[in-house]
């Protein structure tokens, strides 16, 4: 039962930090003072040391420091990554500004849980942060998860080309069999929604758009710096959502130096078609299911079988035919023979370059006492396919005023509003590129096909057609006219969103303070999907059969609400014992409404999407309203001896709504240490050592509305309203369990860092193992119960691995330096048990009868099908046809999505006012099955499928005989078919290694001498040339990128279906500081 937040909490706040401004301390004659970094923002745990004597202190969480010193006196000021200050204690205020060392260990100060920073030296668990100005190395995105690659350890950034698409972000690790294993993302500890909208069927290869994860809603121009949580000891305070990893994103402050600061940045990319990622056709055969199919017999000049989607007809001769443009007054070609060849103009002219204009202003201002930041983006990206365009338009605002001098309040906002049109189609179902990959006739002229679409004022001339030589048969058979599809089947979608919070924080005590917080995170959301009247018919919207015309709205309205209080604290004991921590509640209310409906029976009037433009009577809509709740209590503290021992435990204690009321609550602890050797052993070249340990346990909750079965309206039978509790019915049910546990993850993590030779050479290496039981699954269960699954606690998948983080500086001199991040992990997967003692759990089932599973004694994401038989481990060849023989069974291990091992390598040169740098990004292992090829060899798309005489003569497929001699007995001629692609070979055939390796990142920047702009308005400026994606070193999977999916989730991996091909973008960008 979700506990409703009453007004009164909001006004005790409130009244709460009113009565602390009420309060006043006595102060001490001394000097003090506040001590902030490079942006301005105050710095705690800052040594303050007078010099030549033990005499010191430490900054508060507000940056603020007292000390008792004489006039005549120095103050030393020093942080770990900072360079140290002396002042002279002159004045009895004294504040300073500490500015970041570039020789220091990288990422030294971070931000942690509940947006608290800390010195990187006291951590007991791993972190790793990127700086703001490293997430964009190379061209924009306009997602920032595609940012994340190659740059943090351990951090799997499944990307795919779809565009404005989702992307998955998975740390250390699938966790959960079924459930979300993606990383929470957080803004200056706040946590956001990062959901996807995708259809279910979508995200197994079963049609439908990517309409991207809601993490693409981050204003990049506002990130300061991110933070990768990895482990549950790092994110522990966060509750359940966290237990996957955290990406915490701190923005930009105000400038400190009391001046308006303005700035304007102008960038253009242009993105064109990575070629080794599209199909290279075969140009010796057309249209046809085999040698002698490609004519109808219709006399001299003969007709082409349009009617067929293949290229595995007879040989091109330049002899003159009747082609598919002969039917068609639209074009040129009416009425006429042309020659019988391959086309001119191949499926690759069908794309575009893409272009992305992003313009940006920001405005910055702050005094000792507040700080204002405004920032404006406007993006507006067209895609590689016609008819595809995104807007989106950011602004956000920060503001910070002390109050007085103990209350301070701290505001931030930001608006996204996004339209995209023309969204490209995934999966096996209605997608143009699964055309191209797949069902083709080579003798087809694309551009031919646009020209007709044109002249033709937009009707659906296919090169398709069911029989040009009937009238009535000039309708498609398969595929529509590609341009009529991007130009009328499309589809469209607007999110506005707002993110935005408010806090209050109160210095009780120079070792105290007390901090309430308000966040908000709404969005309202509009899909639609058209299907013009003349289209080929096939699923879509609430109809049970194949529509050929009809109109689709989703609309989702979503709401996150957190309340947060915390007491944080920062006391040095003496002068060899520090103690911080913090002492706090979080209390979550969610709110989902979902509308989802359709026309049915087709449209009334062509080219009019509405729902009252329905043919037949409406269905029933989809409709859902989810709410639910978690409140949480937490508590977390460091103790330090001299500066060398750190101590950390944390536990919070979660009540989920989505849980039974009897078993709602769950408690998780955490406890970590770290040992500081470099303060012990004292040596010239170690300038930082660190050993850490840890261990945590982190709960995970169920999703809304799990314990009770809950029903879908369907059409009425004989007048009575029916129901039913699958929306797949009979083909799946789910029955509920009103008594399902909390998932629960227990982790291990060892780690050791340093930083050697005057700060030249850094590494951190980590060793974690994580168990996650209790898993919440829909097991298989006898169809008897009325039911096909059941939700059941049960399994445990382990983790386990090595992570190494290297960076170094070659060389550097006074106008040279090379620095050197290299990044590199490698997770071991394991499922060690399932629920109910089952022996496979299906993840998902793709087209080609593939499916991705959990088994115990398996990694994670097991693919099995078909596979070759073997005899003395080699395939066999049934000696009748030469073809391979293939098991009965489709529950064959083939393959496996997880990868051996993730990496990357930035290189960063400067000489001067300039710089460049690039970034290498690698996977290695994890395997992919490409139904683009088990189709495309079968219909004779690829140039391989026309390598000599094969289709006349057959192929001598590599094995053995049953009897174990080498195979001599070749696959018989007249087809490709009958020896490549699907018929001719099991799915293991199909199955690809999924290593890459891409030059990810380029970027060249030049910053003008300030000199230049002496008596001008200009304070700075600056040019880059940059890149993304300009060069796949190497992969394996043939015509594709292998990184290319259908979505974010756990189906993202493993499966290559009708994917865009990548786009190599080159672009500049120029950046004024007024």
């Amino acid at each position: 039962i979700i506990t409703k937040m009453k007004p009164k909490f909001n006004g005790f706040l409130v009244l709460l930090l009113v009565l602390f401004a009420q309060l006043t301390f006595a102060q001490e004659r001394a000097v003090s003072g506040t001590v902030t970094d490079d942006a301005g923002m105050p710095l705690p745990g800052v040594s303050v040391q007078i010099k030549g004597t033990k005499t010191g202190t430490q900054t508060d969480f507000d940056g603020k420091y007292s000390i008792k010193a004489t006039s005549s006196q120095i103050l030393v000021f020093s942080y770990i990554g900072m360079k140290t200050q002396e002042i002279a204690a002159s004045s009895s205020k004294v504040n300073t500004k500490l500015s970041g060392d570039a020789q220091q260990l990288e990422g030294v100060v971070v931000t942690t849980a509940m947006g608290i920073k800390r010195e990187k030296k006291s951590l007991g668990y791993a972190s790793q942060q990127i700086s703001g100005k490293d997430v964009n190395g190379g061209a924009g995105s306009t997602n920032v998860a595609n940012l994340l690659s190659g740059k943090a350890a351990g951090v799997e950034v499944q990307r795919n080309n779809n565009f404005g698409g989702s992307t998955n972000v998975v740390i250390r690790g699938n966790k959960s069999l079924t459930g979300n294993n993606q990383a929470l993302w957080v803004i200056d500890g706040v946590p956001i929604d990062n959901s996807n909208s995708n259809v279910s069927s979508q995200q197994v290869g079963g049609g439908g758009y990517d309409y991207g994860n809601n993490a693409s809603d981050i204003n990049q121009e506002d990130i300061e710096s991110i933070n990768i949580l990895k482990g549950a000891a790092a994110t522990a305070l966060y509750g359940s959502r966290a237990a996957n990893g955290v990406v915490m994103v701190t923005t930009k402050k105000g400038k400190s130096d009391n001046k308006i600061g303005f700035s304007f940045s102008s960038g253009f990319t242009n993105g064109s078609v990575d070629k080794s990622t599209f199909p290279k056709y075969q140009n010796r055969y057309g249209s046809g299911y085999g040698i002698g199919s490609s004519f109808l017999g219709t006399g001299t000049p003969d007709t082409v079988d349009t009617s067929n989607d293949a290229s595995d007809g007879d040989a091109f001769n330049n002899q003159p035919v009747y082609q598919w443009d002969a039917f068609t007054p639209f074009s040129p070609n009416y009425g006429k023979a042309t020659p019988w060849t391959a086309a001119k103009n191949g499926p690759v002219t069908f794309f575009n370059n893409a272009h992305t204009f992003v313009n940006s202003i920001a405005l910055e201002k702050s005094t000792d006492r507040s700080s204002l930041s405004l920032t404006y983006v406007n993006t507006n990206q067209t895609g590689i396919l016609p008819n595809s365009e995104l807007k989106k338009n950011q602004i956000s605002a920060r503001f910070s005023q002390k109050v007085t001098d103990k209350l301070t309040a701290n505001a931030y906002a930001a608006v996204t509003l996004q339209s995209t049109v023309g969204r490209n189609s995934t999966g096996y179902n209605d997608n143009i590129m699964g055309n191209f990959r797949q069902w083709w006739q080579t003798n087809t002229d694309v551009q031919a096909q646009k020209d007709v679409y044109f002249a033709s004022g937009g009707q659906n001339v296919t090169w398709n057609w069911t029989d040009p030589t009937d009238p009535s048969g000039l309708k498609p058979a398969y595929w529509d006219n590609p341009y009529f599809t991007r130009y009328q089947n499309y589809s469209s979608d607007d999110r506005t969103r707002l993110f935005s919070y408010a806090s209050l924080n109160y210095e009780i005590a120079p070792w105290l303070s007390a901090l309430g917080r308000v966040s908000l995170d709404t969005y309202k959301q509009l899909q639609e999907e058209r299907r013009a009247v003349g289209s080929i018919a096939s699923g879509f919207g609430l109809s049970p059969v194949n529509e050929s015309s009809g109109y689709q709205r989703n609309e989702i309205d979503f709401q996150e609400i957190n309340y947060d209080f915390m007491l944080n604290f920062n006391k040095k004991i003496g002068e060899d014992i520090s103690l911080n921590g913090v002492i706090g509640t979080n209390i979550r209310r969610n709110k989902r409404d979902n509308v989802l409906s359709s026309t049915i029976g087709g449209l009334v009037t062509p080219g009019i999407y509405a729902l009252s433009n329905s043919r037949l009577d409406l269905p029933f809509p989809r409709e859902a309203k989810i709410s639910s709740g978690v409140n949480g209590i937490y508590a977390q503290a460091s103790v330090g001896y001299l500066d060398t021992y750190f101590v950390d435990a944390s536990i919070r204690r979660d009540v989920s709504s989505t849980l039974p009321d009897n078993n709602n609550s769950y408690v998780y602890p955490a406890v970590s240490g770290s040992f500081l050797f470099s303060n012990v052993v004292k040596a010239d070249w170690l300038n930082l050592g660190k050993f850490r340990v840890n261990y945590a346990e982190v709960g995970n909750d169920a999703d809304a509305l799990q314990l009770n079965n809950t029903y879908t309206r369907v059409p009425n039978f004989q007048g009575q309203p029916l129901y039913t509790n699958s929306l797949l019915l009979p083909f799946r049910s789910i029955n509920k369990n009103p008594d399902l546990k909390p998932e629960r993850t227990k982790s291990f993590e060892v780690g050791l860092e340093a930083s050697l030779l005057n700060r030249r050479l850094g590494f951190d290496i980590t060793y974690y193992k994580t168990n996650s039981v209790d898993q919440i699954v829909a097991a298989a269960v006898s169809s008897g119960s009325g039911f096909t699954n059941a939700l059941v606690n049960g399994g445990n998948i382990e983790n386990k691995g090595f992570e190494i983080q290297l960076n170094g500086t070659p060389i550097k001199t006074k106008d040279f330096s090379w620095e050197i991040i290299v990044n590199w992990s490698n997770n071991r997967s394991k499922v060690i048990t399932l629920p109910n003692g089952l022996d496979n759990l299906q993840l998902g089932s793709f087209q080609g009868g593939v499916t991705v599973n959990a088994a115990p004694g398996e990694a994670y994401g097991a693919l099995k099908g078909t596979d070759f038989v073997y005899t003395n481990g080699q395939p066999t060849i049934d000696q009748a046809t030469g073809k391979y023989m293939i098991t009965t069974s489709s529950s064959n291990t083939i393959g496996n999505i997880t990868p051996d091992w993730i990496g990357g390598v930035r290189n960063k040169f400067t000489y001067k006012n300039l710089t460049f740098g690039f970034l290498i990004d690698t996977q290695k292992g994890g395997d992919i099955f490409s139904l683009d090829m088990y189709y495309g060899l079968a219909s004779g798309l690829y140039r391989e499928t026309a390598v000599g005489d094969i289709r006349e003569n057959g192929l001598l497929n590599p094995g053995v005989a049953p009897n174990g001699t080498p195979n001599t007995v070749k696959t018989k001629g007249g087809s490709i078919a009958n020896s490549m692609g699907y018929q001719a070979a099991p799915n293991k055939a199909f199955i690809y290694d999924a290593s890459f390796v891409k030059l990810r990142e380029v970027s060249i920047t030049y910053n003008f001498p300030k000199s230049m702009f002496e008596n001008t308005f200009i304070n700075a400026a600056s040019a880059s040339l940059v890149g993304s994606n300009l060069w796949i070193i190497h992969k394996n999977l043939p015509y594709a990128d292998p990184e290319s999916g259908l979505s974010s989730g756990n189906s993202s991996r493993g499966y290559s279906v009708g994917s865009l091909p990548t786009t190599r973008d080159i672009g500049f960008n120029l950046t004024f500081k007024f």
